[in-house]
């Protein structure tokens, strides 16, 4: 076997190895997704709850 030969093997199993990591990360990304969709729901709060949040926190901060 030639060293091009040796080297275009190589990187064509380097190539592979990738393609299967990429394909791990975009299965990853896609439960990530879903998560976050599922999170979304119970996570809304509307402007009046998080301005009332935020006066607690600042009222158990001035005391702590």
């Amino acid at each position: 076997m030639t060293p091009e030969t040796i080297v275009i093997i190589l990187f064509g199993i380097v190539i592979l190895i990738q393609l299967c990591l990429m394909y791990v990360m975009y299965v990853r990304i896609r439960q990530l997704l879903e998560e976050c969709d599922q999170m979304a729901g119970r996570i809304y709060l509307a402007g009046y709850e998080l301005e009332e949040l935020a006066k607690i926190v600042e009222y158990i901060s001035i005391f702590n």
